[in-house]
């Protein structure tokens, strides 16, 4: 079977130390080794809030917290392997939440703004010369074809 890129985001317990940080990324991508993928990139953890509070029980104690260290690992491994990545996560104690999702190979980070294709470009606003003069920069509309516009309606509609 072929290969899929996967990518894992979690967050660590925030009570961890700087070490027990960095012995849990080298176990994470042993975990993903170990089930023949290899890593393709990643972000370190970094303390961050969160957003509401999380619990995560660990043998007899309850761990309530409102922030957690936040990494991420880009790899590649079979689909079989994926199954046995989770059962190693759902195990892992310091692991207060993980998410794992397909993406690309290609680098997915955002830097700035989001660039858009030049015919969905919003109509722009009018640019100033030097000299004062206002002059309107002509965008191209897409024509508006009735039959579609019907047929959009109609998908719309719930009978």
């Amino acid at each position: 079977m072929e290969n899929q890129i996967y990518e894992i985001s979690y967050l660590l317990l925030p009570s961890i130390s700087a070490e027990q940080i960095s012995v849990a990324v080298a176990k994470l991508k042993d975990i993903i080794v170990s089930q023949n993928g290899t890593a393709i990139s990643d972000e370190n953890p970094v303390l961050i809030d969160l957003a509401y509070s999380m619990t995560k029980v660990v043998g007899t104690t309850r761990h309530k917290t409102d922030s957690g260290y936040f990494g991420w690992v880009k790899f590649e491994v079979g689909a079989e392997g994926i199954s046995g990545i989770k059962k190693a996560l759902d195990g892992n104690d310091i692991i207060l939440r993980y998410l794992i999702i397909k993406t690309v190979r290609e680098n997915t980070l955002l830097h700035g703004k989001m660039k858009l294709k030049s015919e969905e470009r919003v109509k722009t606003l009018p640019t100033v010369l030097e000299d004062e003069v206002i002059v309107d920069v002509p965008v191209p509309e897409k024509e508006i074809i009735m039959e579609d516009l019907d047929k959009s309606i109609d998908d719309l509609v719930i009978v």
